[in-house]
């Protein structure tokens, strides 16, 4: 019982959020535009605020879990390789491939991940998830760029300068990166922080527009619902939401469960299980549709695939929070 209320509190705040979106959409309370712009100051502005201020909590360098970042580029890689093995012959459709590709490793970390490793274990289990987005975002716009261009014909002039320009320029990166060079000069500066000094304004500006960000996004991704295309789509949208919200969580959570134990590493904690099962466990990343489209990908598949993937994902991540809850893994 424990455990289903324990996923119940974890879970549904996300469900109901979304919810809330995808109603005040329907009743053209929102527009399509204010969607539209809504997401685009979420991810420049108010998921860039939210990065810097958790990286910036840090009290160290010396406190960063490297195994915790190790283990999720691991999973990632290894759900990367099971992934371009098992789409040539399960789509036929070239433009399809990489967008399903994708589905296997490539998860919505920020949208879903960042605000269900908070409700799972609060605040340390949202530092430890930053943590893991410095390392993830970039690694997922560098195989993101490799699925889509394995499989399509079109082919990028200059695909190199065409992921260092989606790394350098990702507002999650600029946030992550500012909280580290702010961590680097600490020391320098007597250990003073923005959030007890004389400019702690800044910091609680800051703070402020971070924590609109997670919850103003699941809005827009309530809002952003279209059910179309559906059947004739079906076979590709079904693996999408497998590999996503089976393979992936089901495969990493088995490697950080039992793994360390196998290596005589030490055990993950409570907050370092939750940081990792958000990414794994998290639907399809929204990135992914305008990666698609600018690669000559599907894009129409791209955006059933995030909807359907999203929608599943609630009951999905219900039922495995209840389980790793009994488990004592949170």
């Amino acid at each position: 019982m424990d455990a289903l209320v324990f996923s119940l509190n974890a879970v549904f705040p996300l469900l109901l959020v979304s919810a809330l979106g995808f109603y005040v959409r329907r009743k053209n309370v929102v527009s399509d535009t204010f969607l539209k712009e809504g997401n685009r100051f979420c991810f420049r502005y108010g998921f860039m605020a939210m990065m810097f201020v958790n990286i910036y909590d840090i009290d160290s360098l010396a406190d960063i879990r490297w195994q915790v970042v190790a283990f999720a580029v691991a999973v990632i890689l290894v759900l990367f390789v099971i992934g371009f093995a098992v789409v040539p012959f399960a789509v036929p459709d070239d433009r399809q491939k990489g967008v399903v590709h994708q589905a296997f490793y490539r998860s919505n970390y920020a949208t879903i991940g960042l605000p269900l490793a908070f409700n799972l274990c609060g605040s340390e289990g949202l530092i430890v998830a930053s943590l893991v987005s410095a390392f993830s975002v970039p690694l997922y716009n560098v195989l993101g760029v490799i699925s889509l261009s394995a499989f399509v014909r079109q082919r990028m002039v200059h695909p190199v300068r065409f992921i260092v320009k989606q790394i350098v320029t990702n507002p999650l990166i600029i946030g992550v990166a500012a909280g580290f060079v702010c961590l680097l000069l600490r020391p320098h500066l007597g250990g003073r922080r923005l959030s007890t000094g004389s400019f702690r304004f800044v910091y609680k500006a800051l703070a402020s527009v971070g924590g609109i960000a997670p919850w103003l996004s699941l809005i827009i991704l309530g809002g952003q619902f279209k059910f179309s295309a559906v059947r004739r789509l079906l076979p590709q949208i079904s693996l999408s939401v497998a590999s996503r919200l089976v393979l992936a969580p089901v495969l990493g959570m088995a490697a950080v469960v039992f793994v360390p134990s196998a290596l005589g590493l030490r055990p993950f904690t409570g907050a370092e299980y939750a940081a990792l099962f958000a990414l794994f466990a998290a639907p399809q990343a929204v990135a992914s549709v305008s990666m698609a489209d600018q690669m000559g990908g599907d894009s129409e598949l791209a955006g059933q695939v995030l909807v359907w993937t999203a929608l599943f994902s609630m009951p999905a991540i219900f039922a495995y929070t209840a389980v790793f809850r009994s488990a004592g893994l949170f």
